[in-house]
């Protein structure tokens, strides 16, 4: 009989590749947070739009950074939602926080993160090597 390993799925992504996407979209996600105020007196039609723009921004972004991944969309997508799961605590601290909106965010994370995987990944295959 086999036990399952929890951490079966690590061999599947490149680890330092992955920490560079979840630290490069969490800048992304605070630095958009802490712009958005600014953003919104500047110009008060971009207010609402601004936050969600970040976020697809910074989880491409994370997503995008594959590295030498063998399976590039599962790592896009773990790299985009490390990425969230870094800027929760702010996320806390500000109270805006509410179920609903932590799992469409953690669910976007996801799907935009495995999209640039993919994308990057295909990219790089047509890309010749020097």
């Amino acid at each position: 009989m086999s036990r399952y390993d929890p951490f079966s799925w690590t061999g599947l992504v490149d680890a330092p590749a992955l920490v560079r996407g979840a630290s490069t979209g969490f800048t992304v996600l605070v630095i958009g947070g802490l712009t958005a105020p600014l953003g919104a007196r500047l110009m008060p039609v971009t207010g609402a739009v601004w936050l969600p723009l970040v976020a697809v921004v910074a989880f491409a972004v994370a997503g995008a950074k594959i590295g030498t991944a063998p399976r590039p969309p599962l790592h896009g997508a773990i790299a985009a939602l490390a990425a969230y799961l870094l800027v929760l605590p702010l996320v806390f601290l500000g109270g805006g926080a509410y179920g609903s909106q932590l799992a469409v965010t953690a669910a976007a994370a996801l799907l935009i993160g495995a999209i640039a995987g993919a994308i990057r990944a295909r990219m790089a295959a047509r890309t010749p090597n020097p």
